[in-house]
This record gives C-alpha cells, sequence and structure tokens, in this order.
C-alpha cells in the first residue's frame, strides 16, 4: 500500500516503515455503490397500483388477452428486478460475502410466484435491515388481483367495445342496391352523376373527386327490380397501409335532376356513415 504522508510503498501494517506514519486499515471494496442502504418499498408497492390502472386500460382500449397476459408478467419482472435491486445495494447485504444468491432466489420467487413471493420478500426483506413492509403488500396484492380480475372480464366480454363499422351511426342499415337482369339501366345516369357536384365539394365535379381519389375508377349504371336507377363507383384506395376496393353508391331521383348518397364499402365490408362522410370530405380536399 502506498503511505498517505510520505508517498513511499509500504507494507500492509499499522505504520509506515519508511516515516513511521500510522496506516489507516484497508477497506474493502463492495461491488455496490458503497452507498446508505436505500429503502425501495413504496416503488414495490406504487408499481402494481401503477400496472393495474395500465391493465385495465388496455382491457377498455384493446380488449387484447394477449396484451393482459403481457402486462401480468411485466408486473411480476418489474416487482422482480426491484427487489433484486434493492438488495444488491443494500450494505446489510454485504456483510457476510456476496448477496448475489439471495439476491437471484428473491429475483426468481418474485418473478414465477409473485402472488407468494411479493409479500414474502416485503416480510423478508428484514434481513437486509429494511423496513417490514408486509401489510402494505398485502392491501396492493388484493387491490392489483381485483383490478386484474375486473379487467379479465371486460377484455373477455368485450364491455365498452365500439360496435362494428357496418351499420351507420344514424341506426339505419347499410344497404347496397343491387341489379335486375329484366330492367336496362339509363345510360346517362352515369354522366349526371360525373357532371355533378356534391355538397360537402361544390367547387369539383363528381368525376374530378372520383379521378383524383381513386386508382383506376370504373362507373357502372344500375336498375333494381322496384326500377330505382344508381350508379356505382369502384376504384382502389388504401387502406390500413393496403390496396383494397371501394365501391361508392348513388341512387338517381326518379326525375333524373340529382342523386344522392347511398352506400359505402371498402374490402367487401359495408362502412357506417361516418367513415363515408369522411372520405367524401377526403375525395373533396
Amino acid at each position: 500500500m502506498i503511505c498517505p504522508a510520505c508517498a513511499q510503498q509500504t507494507a500492509d501494517a499499522s505504520h509506515c516503515t519508511h516515516c513511521g506514519a500510522p496506516l489507516a486499515p484497508p477497506s474493502r471494496k463492495l461491488l455496490s455503490s458503497e452507498m446508505p442502504g436505500a429503502d425501495y418499498g413504496v416503488f414495490l408497492l406504487s408499481a402494481p397500483i401503477i400496472a393495474v390502472v395500465g391493465l385495465l386500460i388496455v382491457a377498455l382500449a384493446a380488449h387484447s388477452v394477449s396484451g393482459f397476459i403481457w402486462l401480468l408478467a411485466l408486473t411480476a419482472l418489474c416487482t422482480a428486478l426491484l427487489a433484486a435491486a434493492e438488495i444488491f445495494q443494500a450494505p446489510a447485504a454485504w456483510s457476510s460475502g456476496s448477496p448475489l444468491r439471495p439476491m437471484f432466489g428473491w429475483l426468481g420467487l418474485v418473478a414465477l410466484l409473485w402472488p407468494v413471493g411479493f409479500p414474502a420478500y416485503l416480510r423478508g426483506r428484514r434481513r437486509f435491515r429494511l423496513g417490514n413492509w408486509l401489510a402494505g403488500a398485502i392491501l396492493v396484492e388484493i387491490i392489483f388481483m381485483a383490478g386484474a380480475a375486473l379487467a379479465l372480464v371486460i377484455t373477455v366480454s368485450g364491455y365498452g367495445k365500439a360496435p362494428p363499422q357496418t351499420a351507420a351511426q344514424t341506426g339505419r342499415e347499410v344497404v347496397f342496391l343491387t341489379s335486375d337482369p329484366r330492367w336496362v339501366p339509363d345510360p346517362d345516369d352515369i354522366r349526371v352523376v360525373q357532371t355533378g357536384h356534391l355538397d360537402n365539394c361544390p367547387g369539383k365535379t363528381v368525376a374530378q373527386e372520383v379521378d383524383g381519389f381513386f386508382a383506376t375508377p370504373r362507373w357502372e349504371a344500375g336498375a333494381t327490380a322496384t326500377g330505382t336507377d344508381f350508379v356505382n363507383i369502384r376504384g382502389i384506395l388504401t387502406y390500413q397501409g393496403k390496396p383494397m376496393e371501394a365501391v361508392l353508391q348513388f341512387v338517381m331521383y326518379k326525375d333524373k335532376s340529382g342523386f344522392k348518397y347511398q352506400a359505402f364499402s371498402i374490402g367487401g365490408v359495408p362502412q357506417s356513415l361516418y367513415v363515408a362522410a369522411f372520405t367524401l370530405a377526403q375525395m373533396c380536399a
């Protein structure tokens, strides 16, 4: 060791062999931070509370069973890592040597058997001169289990799930008119729609809107068995990152003075009035 008084190298003794200055006993360098041990009990108790809020949010927003399972696993893993970190930095854990064995033991118990390991650790951490938080752990575990059970019920039952967009939000069912082979459609219907204007876009004709929005648009005229004329516009658009065929249908007035919206589908799935209105607004833009 080096003498702090004369800076000469000397044997490990109580006094320097060169100048006789007293030497401090060597201190054992710990792998931990050598800072006073911190009690992470409040973080261990708050982690499951935060996790159960996340479980309920995911259950209501996504209704995903896989997401539910992942959050449970992450909760157990995070609390186990907090327990291991707390043991690692506790000076009392190093008093008898390396704390790696109890650290990994508690890590595995809390992560794999969380309902038992979580309160057991918060009680057994007294051996590391940390507080006994058993009562708080039991209370938090009851709250977490109750919240997790509620999240599971929401996920499985689909409570709060938005209704499928196969019916109009106004309550009117989306109905596509189909052609009757006994009726010959009026070819002028296509021209009326192409040169017409929608109420939400007076500055463009329908043909201009379609050409600027759909890829390879196709216009079709048809008539139902009751003599109702309609016009279909088929084209390709990008939906959820994929090219899909869309169909926009308009019904002609009896006097052929104009037309009105009837239905809209993407990939063969009828869309709600809200989705149709949003699409028409995009077409105008």
